[in-house]
C-alpha cells in the first residue's frame, strides 16, 4: 500500500483547542479516520513550539484516491492552515521505476 508523509500546521484557533483537548485525543481521532478508510497510521509526532509545522504523520492507504479523500476530509475541518503531503517510495519501488525508465529510453530510441 502507498505510504504518505504529511506535515501539518494548525490554525491559531485549532492551537487553542489543542491545549484543551490534548494531543492523545487528536491522534486517536486521526487514527480512527484513517483506519475507517482502510489505512493505517504508522507515525504521529508533534513538533516543538516554534517549529514551522505542528506535527508530522506517516500513514499507509489502499491507494492515492483514498489518501486524497481522507486529506480532503481532514482539511475541510478548518483546523489546518497548511498540510503538505509527500508519497514515500521504498528502494525497490525506485528500482522498479528506474527499470521502467530504461524501457522508456529504449522505446524513445526506436521511435526516433
Amino acid at each position: 500500500m502507498p505510504r504518505y508523509l504529511s506535515l501539518f500546521k494548525y490554525t491559531p484557533e485549532a492551537r487553542k483547542g489543542f491545549v484543551k483537548e490534548k494531543a492523545a485525543a487528536r491522534e486517536a481521532a486521526l487514527k480512527l479516520t484513517i483506519e475507517s478508510a482502510g489505512g493505517k497510521l504508522e507515525l504521529f509526532n508533534w513538533t516543538v513550539p516554534g517549529s514551522d509545522y505542528s506535527g508530522i504523520t506517516i500513514a499507509e492507504f489502499p491507494d492515492a484516491s483514498t489518501y486524497t479523500a481522507v486529506f480532503a476530509l481532514v482539511k475541510a475541518t478548518g483546523a489546518f492552515s497548511e498540510i503538505k503531503a509527500v508519497e514515500l517510495l521504498t528502494a525497490s519501488e525506485i528500482d522498479r521505476g528506474l527499470g521502467t525508465w530504461g524501457l522508456v529510453a529504449q522505446a524513445d530510441k526506436i521511435m526516433s
